[in-house]
This record gives C-alpha cells, sequence and structure tokens, in this order.
C-alpha cells in the first residue's frame, strides 16, 4: 500500500474492459494496475459495463469507473470518436493516461489534448483484429483498427505490447515494453497450494468462447476426443447448442464431451483446476500471432497443463512433456491426445507440479518493465 504522506503520479487508464473480471481484458488491466500501485502510483479504472449505466465502485481498492457500452450504431461511432468528453478526463487530473486496445480517433484526440497539457499517453495493445464481413460498420471498425496499429501507436509516448509480434513491430519505432498476461498468484482463486491429483480418467478442459471460430478449433479437439476412451472433455464457456451453430453436429456416438456453457470466472476457474490438461488449438491468423492466450496464463496458474498449438510467442513458457505438449505438423493433435490417455496418474501429478513451479506470470515480476515507461 502507498504510505500516507507520500506525494504520488495518477494514471488514467482507459478502456473497453468490463470490471472486474467480465474479460480477459478486465484481467490484464487489474494486474498491471496491481503493479503500477506497487511502484507507488495511484490508478483509476474507466471502462464499460453492459449490465449497467454509468456507475464509480471500489474494487480490490482501485476506483473504477464504468461508462455504458455501446449498443446503438450512434452509441457506437460517439465511442469511437471520443471515449470519454475531455473535461471528464482533465476532471480526474491525472499525471499519465494509459488507453487499452484504444479506438484510432479517439485515440489522438485524447493524445492531441494531453500533450497540450503535459500529460504523457501510452497504449496498452493487445490484439491485432479484422472483422469479416462488407457492413458498413466492420469497415469502419477495420480502417480505425488498421489506422491504430498502422500509425496511432508510434505517436504515442510508450507502448505496452502483449505478445512478441507486436513487440517487434514497435520497439524500433516507439519506446515500447513486453509485458504477457499477468496474474496475481497468491491470489486465493488459483489453489495453487492444494492437493494435486488425477484420476484413472483423463480428463480435459476447454475453457473459453471459441471466437466464432476464428479462434480456437474447438471441432478438431471434439472430433479426436469422441474417438477416445478413457478421455473426457469439459467445454466451459458454450452450449451445446451454441456449439453445434458455430461448428456443426458433435460425432455421431459421442459419450465423453460435456457442456457446461457459459459460467461465472470462479466457475470457469474451477473447472480447469480440475482437469488433467487444458487444451487449445488455435490456427496461424494474424489475430492469434498479435494476441496472447490468457487461458493459457490462467491454466499455469491453476497447475494444469496444456495440450496446445504454439500460437503467439507461448513457446518462450511451454516446455513440452514438462507444462504441456506441443501439436504441430510432427505431433498431431490425435497423436498427442493418444500419449496424454497413455499417461499414469504418476504422470499427470509430476506435470501439474512443474507447473506449480513457474511463476512466469506473476505480476510481481514485471515492475522493471514498467519503469521503462514510467521513469
Amino acid at each position: 500500500m502507498i504510505e500516507k504522506g507520500i506525494i504520488v503520479k495518477h494514471i488514467l487508464y482507459l478502456g473497453g474492459f468490463e470490471l472486474p473480471d467480465k474479460n480477459a481484458a478486465a484481467q490484464r488491466v487489474m494486474a498491471i494496475g496491481k503493479t503500477l500501485r506497487e511502484m507507488d502510483y495511484r490508478v483509476t479504472f474507466v471502462g464499460v459495463s453492459k449490465e449497467r449505466k454509468s456507475d464509480i465502485t471500489t474494487y480490490e481498492e482501485f476506483e473504477c469507473h464504468s461508462l455504458p457500452y455501446p449498443k446503438s450504431t450512434k452509441q457506437w461511432l460517439r465511442h469511437i470518436w471520443k471515449f470519454i468528453p475531455q473535461e471528464k478526463l482533465e476532471a480526474h487530473h491525472p499525471n499519465y493516461v494509459i488507453l487499452y486496445n484504444f479506438p484510432a480517433i479517439a485515440s489522438m484526440k485524447i493524445l492531441n489534448y494531453c500533450h497540450k497539457i503535459g500529460i504523457k499517453v501510452f497504449h496498452d495493445t493487445t490484439e491485432w483484429e479484422l472483422t469479416g464481413g462488407h457492413s458498413l460498420r466492420n469497415i469502419i471498425k477495420n480502417a480505425d483498427t488498421q489506422w491504430r496499429m498502422k500509425h496511432c501507436l508510434q505517436k504515442m509516448d510508450g507502448v505496452i505490447t502483449i505478445s512478441r509480434y507486436l513487440y517487434d513491430c514497435y520497439h524500433s519505432k516507439v519506446n515500447t515494453i513486453l509485458i504477457p498476461p499477468t496474474v496475481d498468484l497468491k491470489a486465493e482463486k488459483w489453489k495453487r497450494n492444494r492437493e494435486l491429483t488425477a484420476g484413472e480418467v483423463v480428463k480435459l478442459v476447454y475453457a473459453g468462447s471459441a471466437g466464432l471460430k476464428n479462434k480456437d478449433r474447438l471441432d478438431r479437439v471434439v472430433e479426436v476426443v469422441s474417438r477416445m476412451e478413457n478421455i473426457e472433455l469439459t467445454v466451459v464457456g458454450l452450449t451445446e447448442v451454441q456449439y453445434v451453430t458455430t461448428f456443426g453436429e458433435i460425432p455421431e456416438g459421442c459419450q465423453n464431451v460435456m457442456f457446461m456453457g457459459r459460467v461465472s470466472h470462479h466457475e470457469a476457474v474451477q473447472a480447469v483446476q480440475e482437469a488433467d490438461f487444458q487444451v487449445m488449438i488455435r490456427d496461424d491468423t494474424l489475430k492469434n500471432r498479435a494476441g496472447f492466450p490468457t487461458k493459457f496464463v490462467e491454466s499455469i496458474s491453476c497447475c494444469t497443463p496444456l495440450i496446445t498449438t504454439l500460437s503467439s510467442n507461448i513457446g518462450d513458457y511451454l516446455f513440452d512433456g514438462h507444462n504441456g505438449f506441443v501439436v504441430d505438423d510432427k505431433h498431431p493433435l490425435s497423436e498427442v491426445i493418444e500419449k496424454v490417455a497413455k499417461l499414469s496418474v504418476e504422470e499427470r501429478v509430476r506435470m501439474k507440479r512443474y507447473c506449480r513451479e513457474n511463476n512466469s506470470f506473476d505480476y510481481h515480476h514485471y515492475t522493471e518493465e514498467l519503469k521503462k515507461l514510467f521513469a
């Protein structure tokens, strides 16, 4: 905590995150906020809410403001044009502003305004996603994304990137640091001190939304698992109807895939903890190269190894046969899952223990990286 009497600088963190933990964005900014707080900065968040109108709350001793999530086209255009009025921004009296995956127009308006009054502006960028379709809204969104990624970020006072791909894009053009998704490993929700066990049946889990087939190829996992004995797959975040709508029919006779639908973040974490492995299969796309999967970080934090393709730069943290198994051209998914099905209870527990020893994503380790911007 910041001691009384110390003059602290104030950071205003703005973006489309749903606090406290409704989306991966909220978890990322909260973790970075904790690191900044330990550096003696005061952090205020201004995010969005789909459930209520403008609101002010306190979460983990952070002041958190929520703006209504844009629903109509008019609201959405206002969102990308300015997000927050200048007078409200100035009312917070920040010394620094961090923009999280911010629209290009709003980014430049805030940057220009802040520079006039001596406030530095940084951008926390975690994605490079272009939408399909040719609607006016998609055309505007894609144009805004490309302008942000190719022009706006280079004008910022600094950029926080989530992946090696994004870091390589910007580090020679603007002051850039790399911070993957981080967590508080001391938080009770991870239950890292629990007894690590495994049963006779190998339990797999997928926790996520699958990104409408553009992110996680859950269909490939279901196809393989449906043919396997001694394997169970629990799908968290999708109902069976949603899966069929996205991927098509489940293989006939499949009895070892269960769908939980959307649950709370706490319940999703618990499901990952109860599994032997989390499965995450992704294609090599710009979206997947530029991002970094939060579920990878959460799985390791839960002491649950992964079966995964090496999207983004997770190869920096995954060690085949120790905290997970790599799926690639030389190691097809079917062969990897067959290998997993033959693992003994002791071998699976050993891999879980290896995950518990990994603290690469603890937010406490990124103070020095943030000092490169906030010095």
